[in-house]
This record gives structure tokens, C-alpha cells and sequence, in this order.
């Protein structure tokens, strides 16, 4: 996925790249974004410019970042596995393929199931 044409929440074709600045009021990290003009939705971008993952809404924002939140602190601070390594037992305990396991690529319904996986004590084990 190279740049998003659509956005797969409301539909719309008036999906652009922006500057992030249109969420934020300023520009923070590289300063770029796909933003959905219409349901507000948004994912940033790489460095290249090719989408962080899906577009998101709000609500899903917030779920990927506490999902992020619980698994960063594993791999980051606590070292129970490696990210790769947890984020393939994580597919694995969610029945999907690792390639579409990233929080970033996550709507509602599966960040609710990595939540409900990732909140169980040593699910990694």
C-alpha cells in the first residue's frame, strides 16, 4: 500500500495527503498524513511517504494507542520477547496471518481482540 486512494470507513474518494498539521494544528514528527475530508479519519506516513497503516477514526485511534500502549511496554521496557517475536504470538493467539498483524492495520473489532488478548497475565507464554 503505497498511497490510499478511498477511505474503507465512510467510502469517500476525498481522501489527500496533507500536512499533519490538519489534525494537530501543527506539524509534528514528518509532517505528513492521508486525511479523509470527509469522515475525518487519518493515518500517517512514513518517511516515503507510504501510510503507517489504515485510516482511522478517532475511536480507533484510541483503541490502537492503548493496544500500543500494553505491547510496547513488553518488548521496549520489560524485554519478555523481541516486537517481531510478539507480534507473531499475537497472531497466532488471534487466528490471523501474521502479515496483517500490526496495530496500525487494526479497525475496531480486532483491536478489541488484541486488547482482550494482551490484557491476560503473560498471554506471550
Amino acid at each position: 500500500m503505497n498511497s490510499i486512494q478511498n477511505c474503507h470507513n465512510c467510502g469517500s474518494h476525498n481522501v489527500k495527503k496533507e500536512s499533519n498539521s490538519i489534525i494537530y494544528g501543527r506539524e509534528y514528527g514528518n509532517g505528513k498524513c492521508y486525511y479523509c475530508h470527509d469522515c475525518k479519519a487519518n493515518v500517517g506516513t512514513h518517511d516515503s511517504g507510504k501510510p503507517l497503516g489504515t485510516l482511522a477514526t478517532k475511536d480507533v485511534q484510541i483503541l490502537r494507542k492503548a493496544c500500543h500502549d500494553i505491547f510496547d511496554k513488553l518488548w521496549k521496557y520489560e524485554k519478555v520477547k523481541s516486537r517481531g517475536k510478539l507480534y507473531l504470538l499475537l497472531a497466532k493467539k488471534m487466528a490471523i496471518p501474521q502479515n496483517e498483524c500490526h496495530f496500525g492495520m487494526f479497525q475496531r473489532e480486532r483491536c478489541l481482540q488484541a486488547l482482550d488478548t494482551i490484557t491476560k497475565e503473560k498471554w506471550w507464554i
